[in-house]
């Protein structure tokens, strides 16, 4: 039958499963070195970025950090996973590939796509410059960012700004919530086991979207804005201030291989 036919594949891919370490950054905005790449972030298999490489988005900005994603980057980490943030886009607006073409270094930039990488299913979904940045919307057209897009089954979701409800309150104002609305309703509908973004720098952190707050119905939700939401100029959230981590706000994640295929914690 077809599904005993389906099964051989699925079953071989699970069996070569291995635990995996995934780091997380978000909102770097041109202050990340190669020292601070080469001393002070922790080795993993896979990166992501999800956003705000850049300042202003210029050619010059996503060449340096193509710099980095093909020299001190790739020597780290193996696959190196990025999506577009606002910054990213101000000079392109919706033209993805633009930028896409000036980071080579990237293993993949995804745009509104899945990748499977060692069995983990990750969908990016880009900004779109149509929203404000708290995603209202700049004029009365339909919003295609490409939400209902998400595929069941994801592992792990990459946006670059927060679903509305989950490390979402800007400015430092409880109650301030910035997020997308759509977003988190799809979150609640797609159910993906782990929503990765920044943009939100003040609320750099991690915690669970959905019920009951174990791994098997919820959302890990991951904010992992690197640079520091109070000092000018701009500088990468410090480990002496506020809940910046060990490494400048990005985040650890281990994947291990469960009988309903991963589990996600940070470290």
């Amino acid at each position: 039958s077809s599904s005993s036919s389906s099964s051989a594949p699925t079953s071989t891919r699970e069996a070569k499963r291995v635990p995996r370490r995934i780091l997380h950054m978000s909102d770097t905005h041109n202050l990340l070195t190669e020292r601070i790449i080469r001393e002070e972030l922790p080795e993993a298999d896979i990166l992501i970025h999800t956003g705000d490489f850049t300042e202003r988005g210029t050619m010059k900005e996503c060449e340096e950090f193509n710099r980095l994603l093909s020299g001190p980057l790739k020597d780290k980490y193996p696959v190196r996973i990025v999506i577009a943030g606002n910054h990213d886009l101000y000079n392109v607006g919706t033209e993805y590939g633009k930028i896409k073409q000036a980071l080579p270094g990237a293993t993949h930039f995804l745009i509104h796509e899945q990748v499977e990488v060692d069995g983990l299913r990750i969908y990016g979904a880009p900004w779109w410059p149509g929203h404000r940045w708290d995603y209202r919307t700049r004029s009365k057209h339909p919003d295609p960012a490409g939400f209902e897009r998400i595929p069941m089954g994801t592992d792990l979701l990459l946006t670059h700004g927060p679903a509305r409800g989950a490390l979402d309150e800007a400015d430092g104002v409880s109650g301030n919530h910035s997020g997308s609305v759509k977003l988190a309703e799809e979150i609640k509908k797609r159910r993906p086991k782990v929503h990765l973004f920044g943009h939100i720098h003040e609320q750099r952190g991690s915690t669970r979207m959905g019920t009951g707050g174990s791994s098997s119905t919820s959302t890990l939700v991951v904010n992992s804005a690197m640079t520091d939401r109070w000092i000018k100029p701009k500088q990468l959230q410090s480990g002496t201030r506020r809940n910046a981590g060990r490494w400048h706000g990005a985040h650890l994640l281990l994947a291990s291989p469960s009988a309903d295929g991963w589990k996600f914690s940070t470290e």
